[in-house]
C-alpha cells in the first residue's frame, strides 16, 4: 500500500506557517464570506501580508483589491478562495501560474449537491502543483500563527485560545460549533481543519502532518466516512505509537449512515467494523462530542500511567463514592494505599479524616490538606494516577488550589472533577488553562482516566514489540 511521501505531507506547512496569504473573492458586502475572512485576517494577529482580490473593486476595508491573484507583485503561500463554484477552475490556473503553494476552497456547489466532474477537475488541475484543503469548507485555523479563514465573524463565533490539541473535522458546521463551545470551556486548540469534500488533503495527510507537528499533542477527529478505510487504518496504527489519536464516528446507526452519504456524498461504513479498526490501530474512540475533546485533553495535556491504579482525594465523601463506582465500572482499580502512605497522611491530619482509597478529606480541607495529599499518595509506588475532586462551594477551599495542582510535580496523571455553578466553572478555566483537565462529574474523569491508560497500553505494546 502507497504511503503518502513525507514531502508531500510537509507542503501542508504553507496552510499553517504562510508568509503571504491572497482573499480571492472579497466582497464589499460585510455578510459576505470573502468580506468576513479578509476582515479577520486585518483584524487578527497575523504577521504575514494578507491580498485582497476582487476585479470589481479598487479598495476594500482601506485596502488595495487585486484583478486576479496573478497581479499580485509578491509571491502567495496561501489563496483563500471564496467564489462560486463555476469560477473556481480559473482561479486554481492563476494560482498555479502564480505558484501559490496551497489553497483552501471555501466555495460549495460540488460533489456534495452531484457536481462531481467539477470536483475531478480541481484535483486533476492541482495535482502535484499545489496542495488544497477543500472544497466546501468551512476553513481552518492556527492559533499560534494566527492564520484563520473561518467565515464566521468572530462576535458570533469565538475563537479558542492556544493549546494542544488539533481537531480535523469532516463537517464545518460542527467543527464550527465546536471551535466556539471550546473558547467557552478555555480549552486550547493548536490547529482547526475542516475537510470537506477532500478533493486533494484528506485526513491521512493530515494525521501525517500533524504527527509531525510540535506543537500538537493529541489529535481528535471527527469523521462521517474515510475517504480510503484501509489507507487510514495503517495511519492510524503508524501514528498513534507517536502521538494520541481520538475519533469520533457519526453514522453509527443504519438512520444515521443514511443521513451521513446525504450530507457529504461520503459511505459512512458498519460502526462494528469501524471500532473494530480504531481498537486494533491503537486510536481511542469517543462516543459523543464531550468525550472527544474530554479524552483528548487528557492525553495533551497529562503523561501516561504505568498501569490502572487509581487513586482518588476528595473534600466531600459522597463524590469519592461516585468516583469509585466510576472507576470500577470503567474497568479500573482503586489503588491500595501502603502502609507507608497511611503513616505519613495520618500524622499531618485531624483524627476524623478517613484516609483510605478514596481519601476524603472532609469539608474543612484547605489547600494545605490537599498538599499532604497529594505528595504522600504520588510518592506511593502501588498508585498510578490521581483523581481529585474540587467542591468548590465549600468555602474551606481557595483558589490557592490551583497554584497547587498547577505547580505540582510528578510524572503520574492528575485529572480534576468539579461540579458546580459559576464559581466553580471559573476555577475550572484556571485548571485548564494551565494544563489541569477539569470534568464536571465522576462518571467523566473515570472515562477519561480510561483513555489515559488505553493509550499507554498502546505505547506499551509498540516498545514490547521494539524489543
Amino acid at each position: 500500500m502507497q504511503l503518502r511521501s513525507e514531502k508531500k505531507t510537509s507542503q501542508l506547512r504553507y496552510f499553517f506557517k504562510p508568509e503571504s496569504v491572497a482573499v480571492v473573492g472579497v466582497s464589499r458586502n460585510p455578510g459576505k464570506f470573502g468580506h468576513i475572512i479578509f476582515e479577520n485576517f486585518l483584524k487578527s494577529k497575523y504577521k504575514g501580508h494578507v491580498y485582497a482580490v476582487n476585479p470589481k473593486a479598487d479598495m476594500i476595508l482601506g485596502k488595495k483589491c487585486y484583478p486576479s491573484v496573478k497581479e499580485i507583485p509578491s509571491s502567495i503561500d496561501l489563496a483563500v478562495i471564496v467564489v462560486p463554484a463555476v469560477e473556481v477552475e480559473a482561479v486554481l490556473h492563476d494560482c498555479i501560474r502564480k505558484r501559490v503553494k496551497a489553497a483552501v476552497i471555501v466555495s460549495a456547489g460540488f460533489s456534495e449537491i452531484g457536481h462531481t466532474d467539477m470536483e475531478k477537475k480541481i484535483t486533476e488541475v492541482t495535482r502535484n502543483k499545489m496542495r488544497v484543503i477543500g472544497p466546501n469548507v468551512i476553513g481552518i485555523f492556527d492559533s499560534h500563527t494566527h492564520v484563520d479563514t473561518i467565515f464566521n465573524p468572530t462576535h458570533r463565533q469565538e475563537r479558542p485560545p492556544e493549546g494542544k490539541i488539533s481537531f480535523i473535522s469532516q463537517s464545518g458546521a460542527f467543527g464550527a460549533a465546536i471551535m466556539d463551545w471550546s473558547a467557552s470551556e478555555g480549552i486550547g486548540l493548536s490547529k482547526f481543519i475542516s475537510i470537506g469534500n477532500r478533493a486533494d488533503v484528506d485526513e491521512v495527510d493530515l494525521l501525517e502532518y500533524l504527527a509531525r507537528d510540535k506543537r500538537t499533542g493529541a489529535i481528535a477527529i471527527y469523521l462521517e466516512g474515510a475517504k480510503n478505510g484501509r489507507l487510514l487504518f495503517e495511519t492510524l496504527k503508524r501514528i498513534t505509537k507517536r502521538k494520541p489519536v481520538v475519533l469520533l464516528k457519526a453514522g453509527r446507526t443504519k438512520e444515521g449512515s443514511s443521513a451521513v452519504s446525504s450530507h457529504t456524498g461520503s459511505m459512512a461504513g458498519e460502526s462494528d467494523i469501524y471500532t473494530g479498526m480504531l481498537k486494533q490501530s491503537g486510536t481511542i474512540e469517543a462516543k459523543s462530542i464531550e468525550e472527544l475533546f474530554e479524552f483528548s485533553k487528557a492525553l495533551a495535556y497529562q503523561p501516561l500511567p504505568k498501569s490502572n491504579r487509581i487513586a482518588v482525594i476528595t473534600n466531600g465523601g459522597g463524590f469519592g463514592v461516585l468516583c469509585a463506582d466510576a472507576l470500577i465500572e470503567n474497568g479500573l482499580k482503586l489503588a491500595k494505599l501502603s502502609d507507608s502512605t497511611i503513616k505519613v497522611v495520618r500524622k499531618h491530619v485531624p483524627d476524623y479524616i478517613i484516609v483510605s482509597n478514596p481519601m476524603d478529606l472532609t469539608g474543612d480541607a484547605g489547600c494545605s490538606r490537599y498538599e499532604i495529599a497529594l505528595n504522600a499518595v504520588m510518592n506511593d509506588p502501588s498508585v498510578d494516577a490521581v483523581i481529585v475532586v474540587l467542591l468548590l462551594q465549600i468555602s474551606a477551599l481557595q483558589s490557592d488550589i490551583v497554584d497547587l495542582l498547577v505547580n505540582f510535580k510528578t510524572k503520574k496523571p492528575i485529572l480534576v472533577c468539579s461540579t458546580g455553578g459559576e464559581y466553580t466553572n471559573l476555577h475550572k478555566k484556571m485548571l485548564e488553562k494551565r494544563g489541569i483537565p477539569t470534568y464536571s462529574s465522576p462518571e467523566r474523569a473515570a472515562k477519561a482516566m480510561l483513555a489515559l491508560v488505553e493509550y499507554s497500553q498502546v505505547i506499551k505494546k509498540k516498545i514490547l514489540s521494539q524489543a
